[in-house]
């Protein structure tokens, strides 16, 4: 079977086409799911925000104000008592107690014990960003019963949109990019064959063995080789390993090094945008450009996993016959495996 994807941009309109065929393939393309999963993802991003940001406002707010009574209280209570009476102690035990209740009820309505504030609108994209990606590592929970539902149908629409889209692209990058390379090998290897062979046949005349024609010869033909070990490293893998190690390091620098965070807290970068690692905290600009960062990062796994696909080596081949893991379907018309294997 040919690989197969949808087209980038909607086929041309043919002659007594209907309008409804015309919508259908404008917006089932991969520019027009890219477009309705942008548009959804906004209205998803302000609907969730109208929720979450003033009833985080709020719980912040009121913790605040319960902190500062029972401070209050215990103030009170402590002028009424003689000094260093024994029911000092039993009057400060208490209000740690009410202090410690009140951080725990307050902590599961989503009060921050850190100042900051998650649920403005680039932490609200962000979340969008997690539940789209269906990655969740680290994501806060909405709190309040409209929020969850608007994620909830948020991620109904959103998450297999994103995964349809992920396939057919990453599928299509990784079709194009093979046939370019194959092309690129191709005419490489051509033109290191020519050099090669004309570096033999004036090797071999003696008349020529002194010549500037045999240097420059010489000398291409050792660029030609160098050209092809090098396209030959940077390829290896259809240059998925290679891609992955420069994103990572995209990633260290951009949110560890220029951010002025210590050598272990920029290795593990990915641990601040988390709400144990202080999500809360983080720079409006920075979660915007995290999100981006890790919607990447799933287009690079989606062409990683496109490739294995793709490219499934002979030992997979093997050891996924004989554990039996996949269902083929019998070709009737062959006669054997060998010749279903060539067609």
């Amino acid at each position: 079977m040919p690989d197969t994807w949808l087209r980038v941009y909607p086929a041309p309109k043919v002659a007594g086409e209907t309008i409804y065929s015309v919508i259908i393939r404008c917006v089932v393309c991969q520019l027009g799911l890219t477009t309705f999963l942008v548009l959804w993802t906004i209205i998803g991003v302000f609907i969730i925000q109208s929720f979450e940001g003033p009833q985080e406002e709020k719980i912040a707010k009121d913790f605040d104000k319960e902190q500062n009574q029972l401070v209050i209280d215990l103030a009170t209570e402590l002028r009424q008592i003689t000094p260093l009476s024994p029911k000092w102690k039993q009057a400060i035990e208490k209000r740690i107690e009410e202090e410690r209740r009140l951080t725990m009820l307050a902590v599961t309505r989503g009060a921050r014990l850190n100042p900051g504030q998650f649920w403005d609108l680039p932490g609200t994209f962000l979340f969008a960003v997690y539940v789209m990606t269906a990655l969740g590592f680290g994501a806060p929970v909405p709190y309040t019963v409209w929020g969850r539902t608007s994620a909830l149908i948020y991620a109904i629409l959103a998450v297999p949109t994103h995964i349809y889209l992920m396939v057919n692209a990453s599928t299509c990058v990784v079709v194009n990019v093979d046939e370019y390379t194959q092309h690129l090998k191709a005419k490489l290897d051509d033109k290191t064959a020519k050099a090669n062979s004309t570096f033999e046949n004036t090797r071999d005349n003696p008349s020529h063995s002194r010549d500037s024609e045999f240097l420059k010869v010489s000398n291409e033909w050792k660029i030609r080789k160098g050209l092809r070990s090098i396209l030959s490293v940077f390829c290896f893998g259809r240059c998925i390993p290679l891609a992955t190690v420069v994103y990572y390091l995209l990633g260290l620098i951009s949110f560890g090094v220029l951010r002025e965070r210590t050598a272990l807290e920029s290795v593990m970068f990915p641990l601040e945008f988390t709400t144990t690692g202080g999500l809360e905290r983080v720079e409006s600009h920075v979660r915007i450009l995290y999100g981006f960062y890790v919607e990447g990062a799933m287009c690079l796994l989606a062409c990683a996993l496109a490739t294995l696909k793709r490219h499934s080596s002979a030992a997979l081949a093997d050891v996924t016959d004989s554990y039996r893991l996949f269902n083929t379907e019998k070709c009737e018309e062959c006669p054997n495996n060998e010749e279903r294997g060539k067609i």
